[in-house]
């Protein structure tokens, strides 16, 4: 099927090869070669998909650090949700130290007897 879609634009197609060879670099966690692509894309792409593209350049440090280091914040910022969301659901909660239970209990630091 995506063959047959490929087969209605030459645009589409070499934009196609060039996202998935994007997407593998990033898989591969090669931003040597994410880079280089980013870097050396044809005229020929579609005006558009190569401007969004080219954007990425901007975030370069960023993204080669993400391929580079295993490190991640997504634990904390996943922490920091609960207890937001928490906070909102818990309005009225009359005894801050019943809502600090729940955000354990939740998050599984303690055990319910």
């Amino acid at each position: 099927m995506v063959d047959r879609l490929l087969a209605f634009s030459p645009k589409l197609k070499l934009g196609y090869q060039y996202v998935h060879d994007l997407l593998e670099a990033f898989d591969n966690k090669d931003p040597d070669t994410f880079f280089e692509i980013l870097k050396t894309l044809p005229d020929t792409l579609d005006e558009v998909l190569k401007e969004k593209l080219q954007n990425l350049i901007n975030y370069e440090e960023g993204i080669r650090n993400a391929l580079i280091y295993t490190y991640s914040n997504g634990k904390i910022e996943a922490k920091n949700t609960h207890i937001k969301t928490l906070k909102r659901v818990s309005y009225g909660f009359r005894s801050f130290v019943n809502m600090k239970l729940r955000l354990f209990l939740m998050n599984g630091l303690i055990e319910s007897k």
